[in-house]
């Protein structure tokens, strides 16, 4: 007879004696789990480990001058004052000296100005008051002699524009000037202002469009051969002999460059342009055909008003004229790009803007405000001070670090006798290798200070305690900077960069705690599959404890079941009666 329930039909708590078995065959599951357990508390362990040498590499790095730097140099913070703050603002680097100087302004840099003239001369003269051509305008800023420029952006112009219209496409080209349109009593005005103060801020405006303003120091002068100099046979110069170019000023003052060129007998206007191009007179010479036949055109190679080209001697053209060879300006200068002036304890100096950076090596000097009239100069004191607390900040930053560093080593590594509890990490190689490496870091002279007057850290006032934990005397600290800042900076530097290189070599990306780390994951990980292994053989023995109990259970049950009927059998037997 089946039975439908285990231990129904013998009375055997089946489930019970399957449990305890089960309880007995799982123990390895619980053997492998606490040391799963015990694993991920040292994996967290040395994460805390790793966040404090992290930290003490953070700070021991701050302490480590970039290359080409000397720790003197990364040490040297310098204050800068400036007693009237709305005179000037500075700022300083390593290479500054610390000292007093006594500022006064004479002149502020000032944006340059222009604008197109109004009335009859307005380049407005299209229908309604446009520009009747457009085409391509090329804005420029730099010096006002063109020689150095600084930024040149194309700006498109349609045909017919309106000057407001010119002023939103050059507001858009972001082109390093604001333009504005002005709508006066003679009719609307385009001004153009530089965005920056400055005498290398010079506007200049070229192109297609018939717009344009070129500095006077930046004008290119020429002259040229009126029709019928080249006269002779073949079209040739009639004379020969010297031509003397001369290059000065336009009332022929102020020479400063003259240069003789032999012109031969009968020289074709090529020969003498290829002559005179050839003897670096300051000017370039080229040959137009024109419909009144062949000019010679001289132009100078520099613009500016000493520029004006002179010509004499035997071989000189007698008819030539001067001429600019930009066309007119249609902008007028409204305002001068200047450059800043000022004294620094009498010495006069000049610069190109309001920021000055070569007046004093490691100073960059901001003017801000320049005398008004009647006034001629606005003066005040600029000060420059060493400031030595970035030196001291860092000892007291590296001696924090170790110490929580220490802290936190202790407890991970400590063993409690009495309570016979130990730290996660006690009698672990990793924190004992940890340890030591920062004990030598620490406890050996760097080889940077062989020979130094200052070569350990007690030198300074940094005292190892007998709990591993540093202090700092800040007394002593203070006076061995200020007897020997550079041995100070140097000794800093060198502690710093050893226990840098420890600290790398423990928790960088192939260091040891991250080695360690990755061991002991490998090593859960395999306890997992074990893990799996186990409880997929766990489930056929409790399959097969089942199938053996439900056997004995149904075996007994029948056992019973034969038991009950002979006893009834034997119970209706006839009793015989021997009396």
């Amino acid at each position: 007879m089946a039975v439908s329930s285990p231990g129904l039909g013998s009375n055997l708590d089946v489930n019970s004696i399957v449990s305890q078995l089960m309880a007995v065959e799982k123990r390895p599951l619980t053997v492998l789990a606490q040391k799963q357990a015990g694993f991920q508390a040292k994996i967290s362990a040395l994460g805390s480990l790793q966040g404090t040498i992290s930290a003490m590499q953070t700070a021991a790095g701050n302490l480590v001058p970039v290359s080409g730097t000397t720790a003197a140099q990364k040490f040297t913070v310098l204050r800068t004052s400036v007693a009237d703050a709305t005179i000037a603002s500075a700022t300083t680097t390593s290479s500054a000296v610390a000292g007093t100087y006594s500022l006064a302004v004479t002149q502020l840099a000032t944006q340059h100005s222009i604008a197109t003239p109004s009335g009859a001369s307005s380049p407005f003269s299209g229908t309604n008051g446009t520009l009747p051509q457009g085409g391509t305008l090329t804005l420029a800023l730099g010096t006002a002699d063109g020689v150095t420029v600084g930024k040149t952006t194309d700006i498109t112009i349609a045909d017919d524009a309106t000057p407001e219209a010119i002023r939103d496409a050059i507001n858009a080209a972001n082109a390093g000037v604001a333009a504005l349109v002005i709508n006066g009593t003679d009719g609307k005005q385009l001004l153009l202002t530089s965005d920056t103060a400055g005498s290398n801020q010079v506007i200049k405006i070229s192109g297609s469009t018939g717009l344009s303003y070129v500095a006077p120091e930046a004008r290119h002068h020429s002259v040229s051969t009126d029709s019928g100099v080249f006269s002779g046979v073949g079209g040739t110069l009639p004379v020969s002999g010297t031509l003397t170019i001369q290059l000065g000023d336009s009332d022929g003052s102020n020479i400063h460059k003259t240069t003789d060129v032999t012109i031969a007998a009968d020289s074709t206007p090529e020969m003498m342009r290829d002559a005179i191009n050839s003897a670096s007179a300051g000017v370039t010479a080229e040959v137009i055909d024109g419909t009144s036949g062949k000019q010679l055109v001289l132009t100078s190679d520099a613009g500016g008003s000493n520029q004006f080209i002179e010509l004499s001697g035997s071989a000189a053209p007698s008819n030539t004229r001067s001429d600019p060879v930009e066309p007119a300006d249609t902008f007028t200068q409204t305002h001068a790009a200047l450059g800043a002036t000022f004294t620094l304890n009498g010495v006069a100096v000049s610069s190109a803007t309001n920021t000055v950076t070569t007046a004093i090596d490691g100073i960059t000097l901001n003017l801000l405000k320049g005398p008004e009239a009647p006034a001629t100069s606005l003066s005040t004191t600029l000060t420059i001070s060493k400031d030595n607390s970035s030196l001291t900040t860092g000892v007291n930053a590296l001696v924090k670090a170790i110490n929580e560093f220490q802290s936190t080593a202790r407890n991970l590594g400590s063993y409690d006798a009495a309570s016979k509890k130990a730290g996660t990490l006690n009698g672990d190689s990793t924190l004992r290798t940890a340890q030591n490496f920062f004990r030598t870091a620490l406890g050996e002279v760097p080889s940077a200070l062989a020979g130094a007057s200052l070569q350990r850290l007690s030198d300074i006032g940094v005292s190892l305690q007998k709990d591993g934990t540093l202090t700092v005397d800040a007394a002593k600290l203070s006076t061995a900077i200020g007897k020997d800042f550079n041995g100070v900076a140097n000794l800093v530097a060198a502690y710093g960069s050893a226990v840098k290189s420890a600290a790398d070599g423990l928790v960088g990306s192939g260091g040891l705690i991250a080695a360690r780390s990755d061991g002991l994951n490998s090593s859960i990980v395999n306890l997992g599959k074990q893990s799996t292994v186990i409880s997929d053989r766990l489930v056929d023995i409790e399959a097969r404890y089942r199938k053996q109990f439900t056997s004995l259970d149904t075996l007994i049950a029948g056992m019973t079941t034969t038991s009950t009927f002979l006893t009834q059998q034997l119970a209706n037997l006839p009793k015989y009666n021997n009396s």
